[in-house]
């Protein structure tokens, strides 16, 4: 009756999807792809931040933003988010920048992971499998929450089933709006 009464207490502290990470006790940071060779990866063993890959042929027309497309979805525990930046080679290879500078993605957030690309000189070509950003997970702090105390562990998961209905798999209250979905 107690653990019932607290839990009762703490959904109306927490949101749906706050409340869920608490009882489910998310412990991982998970990536889902398709294909093995688009997970993110380090690309030394002193890596800080892990390689996104593109994953179809891509024109990026000059002026113009594309969502570039990496075929991978996440889901963080709470507390946990992750920057999207350029791989320094982007624009002195491809005359690319990332159109946002930095990409922010959320614990809630359970779509494709696609890259906004700027080309600063002509349209430029991309062939798939060609390294564009690069992934920086983060632990996220707010004075009134607590602040993670364990780094989690990254799980690599490669199933196209789960790819397919990863938003059901690992839901959030975040709702059906995937990318820039949070604007009001």
């Amino acid at each position: 009756m107690a653990i019932t009464h607290l839990k009762q207490i703490l959904k109306t502290l927490f949101s749906y999807s706050e409340f869920n990470s608490f009882f489910l006790d998310m412990q991982n940071i998970i990536f889902c792809s398709y294909n093995e060779e688009f997970l993110p990866y380090k690309a030394t063993e002193w890596s800080i931040w892990r390689d996104l890959k593109l994953a179809e042929d891509t024109i990026v027309p000059q002026g113009e933003v594309v969502l570039a497309p990496t075929w991978i979805e996440s889901a963080l525990p709470l507390w946990w988010w992750i920057k999207v930046y350029a791989r320094s080679s982007l624009p002195v290879k491809f005359w690319l920048i990332v159109a946002n500078s930095v990409g922010i993605i959320d614990a809630d957030y359970r779509w494709e992971i696609k890259v906004e690309l700027t080309s600063l000189n002509g349209e430029k070509k991309l062939e798939a499998w060609t390294r564009i950003a690069q992934l920086e997970i983060c632990p996220y702090f707010q004075e009134w929450k607590p602040f993670p105390t364990q780094t989690p562990k990254v799980e690599m998961i490669v199933d196209p089933d789960i790819y397919e209905n990863f938003a059901e798999k690992f839901p959030s209250d975040r709702g059906v709006g995937w990318f820039g979905s949070t604007a009001h």
